[in-house]
């Protein structure tokens, strides 16, 4: 009786995750690049909850372009994009699965165009984190927890060097295949 509470409740726990997250059918990372508009390397200046032009609550994200590895941005440019949802005018709009960003992270964002605004690719699947090891070494890291994966033939990736992601954004021909 006790295993059956236990496996009821695990299920419920599964189920309840799967629920609380957005699915997106997974692609590899020199996919994801391809189908990418823009590619930067950043860091976030300001954000600010706005209407888009269909009225929807959208977050704009000013970025501080330090290295265009994709699209038509130049270093030192300020770069503005958008995210589902935000908080404006006594509204609160969250999009699950969407990425969150923090002023003044550096982060490696993979860009598509929506309609005519630059979104993050494939909510925060698209997003990483730009951080050093503790031999100085930059990597990009990111979080797919709120994502649901579907059509996944291998494990996702969350973790490349900085390096390795210019490879892979440039068209270089690399050891590793994504």
């Amino acid at each position: 009786m006790r295993r059956n509470v236990v496996l009821c409740l695990l299920s419920l726990l599964v189920l309840s995750t799967a629920l609380s997250a957005t699915t997106v059918v997974y692609v590899p990372v020199k996919r994801s690049v391809q189908m990418s508009d823009l590619v930067l390397v950043g860091h976030v200046l300001s954000m600010e909850a706005v209407y888009n032009a269909e009225g929807e609550i959208v977050t704009r994200i000013d970025l501080l372009v330090e290295e265009p590895l994709k699209g038509f941005a130049r270093p030192g440019e300020i770069f503005s994009f958008h995210a589902w949802g935000g908080s404006l005018d006594g509204t609160v709009v969250e999009t699950v699965g969407e990425a969150h960003y923090r002023l003044g992270e550096k982060v490696l964002v993979q860009l598509e165009n929506i309609d005519g605004e630059l979104h993050t690719l494939g909510l925060s699947f698209g997003k990483w984190n730009v951080v050093r090891d503790e031999a100085g070494a930059q990597w990009v890291t990111r979080s797919l927890d709120d994502l649901h994966m579907v059509s996944v033939k291998e494990s996702p990736v969350t973790k490349l060097s900085l390096d390795r992601m210019r490879e892979i954004t440039r068209g270089e021909r690399g050891r590793l295949s994504f």
